[in-house]
């Protein structure tokens, strides 16, 4: 079993959304953030990068966070903030999402209404 290898950013990092992603190396990965999902397959990323609005724009960008890396084999695990915090926050964006009533199509707003005037 290789070692696993930890790296934490002593740097600060601000302006930039949580977020918690995980690359298998030649398969792709996935980028999870409070608003966003981002999915790829293969090493290039953007070629094949696919992106899931989850909800709102980012909030609580002024919060100073650290980046955390870890890497076992051919699995890399990156983290900007706490990793069960943003997987919470982007499970309650989902809900939302999913509970939200979809858009009117056009026509009646309700099955009652009709068109006259």
């Amino acid at each position: 079993m290789p070692p696993i290898e930890r790296r934490r950013s002593p740097e600060v990092v601000r302006g930039v959304e949580r977020s918690f992603e995980v690359k298998i190396a030649g398969l792709g990965g996935f980028e999870l953030r409070p608003t966003r999902l981002f999915l790829w397959a293969g090493e290039d990323r953007e070629a094949t990068e696919r992106i899931v609005s989850l909800g709102r724009e980012p909030r609580s960008l002024d919060i100073p966070r650290h980046e955390h890396e870890l890497r076992a084999g051919a699995v890399e695990v990156r983290t900007l903030g706490n990793p069960l915090m943003t997987l919470a926050l982007a499970g309650v964006h989902a809900i939302r999402r999913l509970t939200e009533e979809p858009p009117a199509p056009d026509g009646p707003t309700s099955p009652g209404s009709s068109d006259r005037a």
